[in-house]
């Protein structure tokens, strides 16, 4: 039975502790000298009523050792992280939160010593210094990091709330606005055609593959020949998406599609056609290759290669007046700011727009959805065909010369301010601008 031993005298408090004594799960005594709120105990009756209360929870199955919760943030990532099994990307994520974010601020609080409270001002904070996508990713690792805390008995909570438990505060209505940026078919095609400047029926066709096949950059990069099947065999000529590339421990590697998301994918005719050329033009294991012929790397492909397509480029010779060495490219109209990824999304946005069914859609962009319909629903040949006929059409229709609207804008160029790069147009006159437009139209 639960009893109160009195224990020094504090000259601070002018008063005498106590701690209160429990029997534990395992038989053996237990002592507890704070409360919950890391209070010393003042009086005999407080730390017999706590100590009590603990032997509650021991025969309730509920017990908790207070001792568990001093172990500090740093402690429990330590250990923590090494139990989480992830994917190389994932883990890589979770330990760079951890080490940039979570642990200089938690590092040496006790689990038990973080609060609500304080975590909800701690995340407004941090939405005042980085962008809504990165705090949700920290919150994320934090959330799941004292979930698997309270699993494992150290502490009774999860101070990290969820969305559906942020009941208090101002109110924070469905976002209104959609940020995702998407392309058409036709801007798909005209962005094919800066990459086609730059590197070539490579560059045309690798655009045109992550639109009309949904592809993630890294599985654009892993793809190798031996991954397409371009003779009929009477289901369509295919693509095999079984890897992806990566960096493990800072080297480059293969490894599966991210959420193990692999599958076969029909191509329309003119994707298969020009795949063939591809393959034809050139003997490297890859399918697309970097401009000397090996793999394209990842790093600088966004910056250096990706965001002239999308923005333009100005071409200017060097200071010893040498021609540039990167053409005169425009920038395509209303796909400021597109990522690789984007034009993932716009497939699966065209696929909707004609009225395909789900099941085919999704398993087009290899995803999986759960409830009785992901059980009951199936896909056939006829509808890959029918997805494979409606993308033919699609592209067709995009080569279709424009003359009633501008689709090009002048190359936008980057420059330094006080929160970053921001992109910025190139002031061309008028009537240069036309004059581009009118080569298009012809």
């Amino acid at each position: 039975m639960a009893y109160a031993e009195k224990r020094g005298y504090d000259k601070k408090a002018r008063k005498w502790r106590w701690r209160g004594r429990y029997l534990k799960p395992d038989g053996t005594w237990g002592s507890v000298s704070r409360d919950d709120n890391r209070q010393p105990f003042y009086t005999a009756r407080a730390a017999r009523e706590y100590a009590a209360g603990l032997e509650t929870d021991v025969r309730r199955k509920t017990f908790i050792d207070p001792r568990s919760g001093r172990i500090t943030v740093t402690e429990w990532a330590e250990l923590w992280i090494e139990s989480v099994e992830l994917a190389n990307r994932s883990d890589n994520t979770y330990r760079q939160r951890l080490r940039s974010v979570i642990l200089p601020k938690w590092g040496p609080a006790a689990m038990a010593d973080v609060s609500q409270v304080a975590i909800k001002t701690w995340e407004k904070q941090l939405r005042e210094q980085y962008k809504p996508s990165y705090v949700k990713s920290v919150m994320s690792v934090m959330r799941v990091m004292f979930e698997d805390a309270v699993s494992s008995k150290v502490r009774a909570d999860n101070p990290v709330p969820t969305l559906q438990s942020r009941r208090r505060g101002k109110f924070k209505g469905k976002q209104q606005q959609d940020e995702t940026i998407l392309a058409t078919p036709r801007q798909a095609l005209l962005l094919a055609r800066n990459a086609e400047q730059m590197r070539g029926l490579g560059g045309y066709t690798m655009v045109l593959t992550i639109a009309y096949c949904g592809l993630r950059i890294s599985e654009v990069v892993g793809l190798r020949r031996e991954h397409l099947l371009l003779e009929d065999q009477g289901r369509g000529c295919r693509l095999q998406v079984a890897e992806q590339h990566q960096y493990v421990d800072g080297r480059p590697a293969q490894v599966d599609p991210k959420y193990q998301s692999s599958g076969s994918l029909i191509l329309p005719p003119f994707l298969a056609d020009l795949l063939r050329q591809v393959l034809e033009s050139h003997t490297a294991e890859w399918v697309f290759t970097a401009p000397m012929g090996g793999k394209l790397n990842t790093t600088s492909f966004y910056e250096e290669v990706w965001r002239l397509w999308v923005d333009g480029h100005k071409a200017m010779p060097d200071r010893l007046g040498r021609p540039s060495r990167l053409p005169d490219l425009r920038a395509v109209a209303g796909i400021e700011g597109l990522v690789p990824h984007g034009l993932r999304h716009s497939m699966k946005v065209w696929l909707d727009e004609l009225k395909h069914p789900r099941a085919a859609v999704e398993a087009r962009m290899r995803h999986v959805f759960g409830g009785v319909e992901g059980v009951y629903s199936h896909v056939t040949l006829a509808m890959e065909l029918d997805i494979a006929a409606d993308l033919q059409r699609l592209y067709e229709e995009s080569l279709r010369v424009v003359v009633d609207r501008r689709e090009w804008e002048p190359s936008r160029r980057r420059r330094e301010t006080g929160k970053g790069e921001k992109l910025i147009s190139q002031k061309s006159p008028t009537p240069e601008i036309e004059a581009l437009e009118g080569e298009e139209a012809a």
